[in-house]
């Protein structure tokens, strides 16, 4: 498997974090959505963006104290 870490610092994860946080923008709104099946798989898609955006944060984090090499 690559290692990615060793290549990133804080700007990268700060632009992947800025393209998630515009996809999830585009998704449309449960209430545009007639059917109840596609209102909770956006929903649920929803909430998995927001997860793997925290994720990422804490990922940096992590990173930027050195504990990630």
């Amino acid at each position: 498997m690559r290692q990615l870490a060793s290549n990133m610092d804080p700007t990268h994860h700060e632009k992947i974090v800025d393209k998630l946080m515009q996809y999830r923008g585009k998704i449309p709104k449960t209430g545009q959505i007639a059917d109840k099946k596609a209102q909770w798989t956006i929903e649920l898609f929803r909430t998995k963006i927001d997860n793997l955006i925290l994720d990422i944060e804490c990922f940096a984090e992590l990173f930027e104290k050195g504990l990630i090499r």
